[in-house]
């Protein structure tokens, strides 16, 4: 048999890998879809039977008639035409006594209802495509810092009492410092030991020095860094509740440097309760008051009140906290303590039965210079009249909105360090329309040029990088939908533009080498092995090394420095994909065992 008449051996797909490409294509596909649907803003009342005819009227008043209203027993979303209608019918509803906490600002899909149940949603906007806020804040280390040398402090002087070292002198000296003067040359003898206890240990937080009968406990470099970094991540975390608990679904919550946080919040462009909410630090604590101890801060009315050295409880031991009204109709904050918190406050209140408590609100207020400082005062002093357990009520507040703030503050934790808002900047919703419209523009403009391009300079191999061109869009929308936390910000369209261009060099360089081969003689056939072959090694070295870039400036960048490295590394992935597998996949049954030479393609 002639052997050269023989079916080439070459230019063969597993059907298996039809089968995967196929059901890579088909689920990326399905799932890039509703972003194309697109979504429309929508207003969230997580309330029950929230949709009354009464705040019906009043919408129609202001002619903000939502365009439909999906209502269920316990919760109602209004789909109204455009964010600003969306965040007047917010502020309308808020003044009709709905709380804010109950009211989020949504976005709801246009996709049809199978496509809903099957859990494809549209890809996620990021701040500048969508519009609304990013505020910049600032997290005081000093105030970290100090807190660990205040408590240092009182470690130190509970250790001198135990060992009956009196006259002890202890000052702050520079950040991280402490001073230890000891009364005589026999206590500075008892207190090198005890001194060089808190140095111990791998790795020690503290070193110690001495000149004559002065001792200096300074903290590490380490060990200020990882304070300031535990700190960081802690406000970072405590953030992210408080925002939840704002009802903004999309924020962006990232650390930025070493002791800043970046938050977005798309959609939202009065961010006046955000900013108050999310910038403060607010502390509770439970004291009995002591009118010997000489800590005196002031109530509500001005007046003195005495308290405690150390508080009965603090605030980190809240685990819910609801605001209310008691019998008299007046504002109240419900509190439910974790069990340690319990069992301390049940054992206080049964030994200090018929004595008062008091209930010291703190929170740190911006002076007119910029710096941050603390503010006390006493909120509720009470007679306890039982035995208190995990939960009980604070009463005295002024209105029921700063009831509502409280509620927020506790739920979501103290924060470790004030925070100072340094930046905030504001995007509208027109603008952002216009990112979105000029980015997509971009995109599409690219695509079209490139299809003319590779339809007219590799005919009918062109078409075929042309069907690549667009399955491999669609898998890097589909991509990005499915991906957890990915935002699709204006860099990432450059992103999107920029791996469609590699989309084409990956085809470019395979139809080259196919032509080399074809004007050497061989057969269709062949130039098409070869081309790929010869051409695969050099496209994966080129993607790897770019990918490798794209991880780099994910690990190290933020906010739109990750965005685009995101549609970076998801747009090689699917241009390997597409672009060799893809069209090889076409190529393979149609010219894969042609015996032609000197084909034009």
């Amino acid at each position: 048999m002639n052997r050269s008449a023989m079916p080439s051996a070459y230019n063969r797909m597993a059907k298996w890998q039809y089968a995967l490409l196929l059901l890579m294509f088909f689920t990326f596909s399905l799932y890039s879809l509703p972003t194309f649907f697109g979504e429309q803003p929508a207003l969230g009342i997580h309330q029950a039977d929230a949709w009354s005819k009464d705040r019906q009227r009043e919408l129609a008043k202001a002619q903000l008639t939502p365009q439909q209203v999906i209502a269920t027993a316990s919760q109602s979303l209004l789909i109204f035409s455009s964010q600003e209608e969306q965040q007047k019918a917010r502020t309308l509803l808020e003044s009709t006594g709905i709380p804010a906490s109950q009211l989020t600002l949504e976005y709801h899909a246009r996709s049809p209802e199978w496509l809903k149940q099957l859990g494809g949603a549209p890809v996620k906007l990021g701040l500048d495509l969508r519009g609304g806020s990013q505020l910049l804040i600032a997290v005081d280390t000093r105030y970290l810092v100090d807190n660990k040398v205040s408590a240092m402090m009182d470690e130190l002087r509970e250790s001198f009492r135990s060992a009956k070292q009196r006259g002890v002198v202890l000052k702050k000296a520079k950040a991280g410092s402490i001073v230890i003067e000891a009364p005589s040359a026999e206590a500075v003898t008892a207190l090198y030991p005890l001194l060089r206890s808190y140095t111990a240990g791998q790795p020690a937080g503290w070193t110690l020095s001495r000149s004559g009968e002065r001792f200096t406990l300074t903290m590490t470099e380490q060990e200020r860094n990882t304070l300031i970094n535990n700190g960081v991540v802690q406000n970072l975390g405590i953030l992210k509740k408080r925002i939840n608990e704002l009802g903004i679904t999309e924020a962006s919550v990232q650390r930025q440097g070493q002791e800043a946080i970046r938050i977005e919040l798309p959609g939202v462009h009065n961010p006046k309760q955000a900013k108050e909410v999310i910038g403060a630090t607010a502390s509770l604590a439970f004291y009995q008051l002591d009118p010997a101890a000489g800590q005196l801060v002031k109530d509500r009315a001005g007046t003195p009140v005495s308290l405690a050295r150390q508080p009965v409880l603090k605030g980190e031991h809240i685990v819910d906290a609801r605001a209310g009204s008691d019998e008299m109709g007046k504002p109240q904050v419900s509190i439910t303590l974790d069990r340690s918190g319990g069992n301390k406050m049940s054992l206080f209140s049964r030994n200090h039965l018929g004595q008062p408590m008091a209930t010291l609100f703190t929170d740190y207020q911006s002076s007119e210079g910029g710096v941050l400082r603390a503010h006390s005062e006493v909120i509720n002093v009470a007679t306890i009249q039982s035995v208190l357990g995990n939960q009980f009520r604070i009463t005295g507040l002024a209105s029921m909105s700063e009831a509502q703030d409280l509620a927020i503050l506790l739920r979501a934790g103290a924060l470790t360090a004030p925070l100072q808002i340094m930046e905030e900047r504001s995007i509208g919703p027109t603008l952002g329309q216009q990112n979105i419209t000029a980015g997509f523009t971009a995109l599409a403009a690219g695509m079209v040029g490139m299809m003319i391009f590779m339809v007219l300079w590799y005919r009918r191999f062109g078409w075929i990088a042309v069907t690549a061109l667009v399955a491999n869009l669609l898998m890097q929308v589909g991509m990005l939908a499915l991906l957890p936390g990915a935002v699709l910000t204006l860099p990432g369209i450059a992103g999107l533009v920029l791996t469609v261009g590699m989309a084409v060099d990956t085809n470019v360089l395979i139809f080259e080498r196919i032509r080399d081969r074809l004007h050497e003689g061989g057969s269709l056939a062949n130039a098409i092995d070869f081309g790929y072959r010869s051409a695969f090694s050099t496209i994966l070295d080129a993607n790897i090394t770019t990918l490798i870039c794209a991880v780099v400036l994910y690990a190290i960048g933020s906010g739109p420095l990750q965005g685009f490295s995101i549609t970076l590394i998801l747009g090689l992935i699917s241009s390997m994909i597409t672009g060799i597998w893809g069209t090889r996949a076409i190529i393979n049954p149609i010219w894969g065992r042609a015996t032609l030479r000197m084909v034009r393609i």
